[in-house]
């Protein structure tokens, strides 16, 4: 089944793939695998490497994981928890961060269980302290946070491996990933 996309060809040019679709039945199967396989090149394209300490080692090959990169948002938007006071849900953060006057700015912080968890951001009393609605079970000195600011657009990739270092972290790499790219494949929206 020829599947094609003319705005991309008349951009790319035409790059042709043929592929096996193992179990597919159908004409209409052969033309999702193509469009899916198109979609992936065309929306799909961005690839990231990181290491990290086995802390911080939460995922396993297909996992979705939000990525906060303070070099792309060109704002500081990730680091770690200095203190915290549970009285007033006040945390001190190992760096100064600039928030939105407009905009609901949220953190993610990890729980006690390993899980991160999304809280509102309900004050600025400081640029190295935020104040949050809430404060989650087991949230520890020294844990993560990242920063989700209005102007920001989730960046979500799909880890497709993990490698052990030598010296005992853990090297991460993740492709992009669209949650929305199903229905495009599906709906053509």
């Amino acid at each position: 089944e020829l599947v094609e996309d003319p705005d991309a060809i008349l951009r790319y040019g035409r790059n042709l793939l043929k592929m096996d679709a193992f179990g597919c039945t159908s004409r209409g199967q052969a033309h999702r695998a193509g469009l899916w396989v198109i979609k992936t090149e065309l929306l799909e394209t961005q690839t990231v490497d990181f290491t990290l300490g086995s802390q911080g080692l939460r995922h396993t090959p297909g996992d979705i994981i939000e990525i906060c990169d303070n070099d792309y948002a060109g704002t500081l938007t990730g680091g770690r928890i200095l203190s915290i006071d549970a009285a007033s849900r006040t945390l001190t953060l190992d760096r100064e961060v600039t928030l939105p006057e407009t905009g609901t700015s949220t953190v993610n912080l990890i729980n006690g269980s390993g899980k991160p968890v999304r809280v509102d951001i309900t004050a600025h009393p400081a640029p190295d302290r935020i104040q949050v609605s809430a404060l989650p079970d087991g949230v520890e000195t020294y844990g993560v946070w990242g920063l989700s600011l209005p102007s920001l657009r989730r960046r979500l990739f799909r880890c497709v491996s993990i490698r052990e270092n030598t010296d005992g972290t853990f090297a991460i790499t993740a492709v992009q990933h669209v949650p929305e790219k199903e229905a495009i494949v599906d709906n053509g929206a």
